[in-house]
């Protein structure tokens, strides 16, 4: 295969590639442009001789440096943060995915809503010792209420005392539930995006 009309092309796309990933790690900064450019040289051995044309074409299927750059950082982030248990790191990087599409902002809805009812939970949990009669497990033909202010929930508390130990375990598993469940879409979608 021929690539010499092509070499300029490609070295002025992985250039500017380079530019624009210019803050992260040297090593882990070559190591992907050297699988990218791998990649691209593949795609142009199927042509028997390459042309100007061919070659902004397996350019243009990979996107613009920019876009790669941006992908490329979202996807260290996520990895990064797909072994980590602190919901502030998974919330952040939900955040910063959140920003890109819609399957970031789906999933990041979903994790604020886990830890917003672990959030809740525990707040109720502190709150049960000051306000007793106005936190805790109410049943009334209304149904089931948990707080209510400034008057008292209708119907009969349930839990009493006991409130306080089931509300920081709810929130716990709220916690680490919504963390797990989080991790593993993380993973999940990680590993098909890479069958893709």
């Amino acid at each position: 295969m021929n690539t010499t009309s092509c070499n300029p092309m490609i070295e002025d796309y992985f250039s500017q590639l380079e530019a624009k990933m210019s803050d992260l790690p040297a090593v882990d900064r070559q190591e992907f442009t050297r699988e990218l450019r791998a990649h691209v040289l593949d795609r142009l051995e199927q042509v028997a001789v390459a042309s100007e044309a061919d070659c902004r074409s397996v350019l243009k299927a990979l996107g613009t440096p920019d876009e790669i750059a941006r992908q490329y950082r979202l996807e260290r982030i996520i990895s990064r943060s797909a072994w980590k248990i602190s919901p502030v790191l998974v919330l952040r990087t939900l955040l910063r995915w959140a920003i890109t599409g819609v399957q970031g902002y789906a999933i990041f809805v979903i994790a604020l809503l886990g830890y917003v009812l672990a959030a809740v939970f525990y707040i109720t949990a502190l709150l049960k010792p000051f306000f007793p009669h106005n936190v805790g497990v109410f049943i009334s033909d209304q149904g089931l209420n948990l707080t209510r202010f400034p008057d008292v929930p209708p119907g009969v508390e349930i839990m009493g005392i006991y409130y306080i130990p089931f509300a920081i375990v709810l929130g716990y598993l709220f916690t680490v539930g919504t963390t797990v469940l989080i991790r593993l879409v993380i993973r999940r979608l990680g590993r098909l995006k890479q069958r893709i």
